[in-house]
């Protein structure tokens, strides 16, 4: 079964390579803000867009779009969604949240089949320190971060948010989609009526911890016990309630990967390690069936996210 999964994440890395990546709304990519399309030419000719590595691989890169200012500004550092295996386009919002007072970070970072898990969570830390490190070139606060994911990127920013004393590193997470509970995806994608899309969140969190879900395989001889990298990859299995992050999780009433995925976490930090009540903030759009990215094209979702973020910036 190994052998298989071995050959699976190489055909993974190759289909990877040949595919063109174009915007769809099942990955979660986001589509163009047209409403604030004149706002963004009016600053464009003085926004900043630069790309830097926070490490080695060529995929540590993040792309940082800042304008000048005189007082230290915010800072959102976005992680994009696609399974965990894909990379996706969030160069016009990354340049709507810069041109709304954010220093805004455009985060790339290993997917699936670079490295298996936890080297996703690694890769966000160490590109949070970076922005801090380098605040002072980008005018913003090493102290006023706000993390944005979509998706395979929202699962990044909740488990970011409840690691370790998350609450000092950063000041909230804001999460499309979130992948709270990889395990809860790969049981909603085992079914015979799955949608293609729960299927491919399914056969990726295998590749992302590199084993099938399994009570029984604690193991540690030949690799790291299997069952703890899923008990891991789940963002409620950290929460510790008042030294995580304060979140807003959004999904769509008809999302491929459903509400429960963000009131089960609320429910571990409010209730079985008491943070404050609204720590947790879980919003469902009704009537839409947008996901990721694209849920900041329903009418009211952007200006609430930009309203949470300067309440907790």
């Amino acid at each position: 079964m190994r052998r298989l999964l071995r050959i699976a994440i190489s055909a993974l890395a190759t289909t990877a390579t040949l595919l063109s990546i174009a915007p769809h709304v099942a990955a979660g990519l986001p589509t163009k803000p047209a409403a604030h399309t004149q706002v963004q030419q009016l600053r464009a000719e003085t926004r900043n867009e630069q790309t830097y590595s926070y490490g080695s691989h060529t995929r540590q890169k993040l792309t940082a779009y800042w304008h000048a200012s005189s007082s230290n500004q915010p800072a959102v550092v976005i992680l994009h969604g696609g399974y965990w295996y894909e990379d996706t386009g969030w160069v016009t919002w990354s340049r709507y949240f810069a041109d709304h007072g954010y220093a805004t970070f455009n985060v790339d970072y290993r997917l699936d089949f670079d490295a298996g898990w936890p080297a996703q969570r690694t890769d966000v830390l160490d590109a949070i320190d970076y922005v801090k490190d380098h605040a002072a070139t980008f005018d913003t606060d090493p102290d006023r971060v706000i993390v944005l994911g979509s998706s395979a990127g929202g699962h990044l920013a909740t488990v970011v948010g409840t690691y370790g004393a998350a609450g000092s590193r950063v000041k909230g997470i804001v999460a499309l989609s979130p992948v709270a509970s990889p395990y809860r995806a790969w049981n909603d994608g085992n079914h015979d009526d799955s949608t293609p899309s729960e299927r491919k969140v399914r056969d990726n969190a295998v590749v992302l911890a590199r084993c099938y879900p399994d009570s029984a395989d604690v193991d540690t001889s030949m690799h790291p016990s299997c069952w703890d990298t899923w008990k891991d990859m789940v963002a409620k299995n950290r929460a510790s309630g008042a030294d995580d992050a304060p979140m807003y999780l959004i999904h769509s009433e008809n999302d491929f990967i459903p509400a429960i995925h963000s009131t089960d976490l609320e429910t571990a930090e409010e209730v079985n390690h008491d943070m404050p009540t609204g720590g947790i903030t879980v919003q469902t759009i009704p009537g839409s069936s947008a996901h990721g990215g694209a849920l900041l094209d329903e009418p009211g979702v952007t200006d609430s996210v930009l309203s949470w973020m300067n309440q907790h910036d």
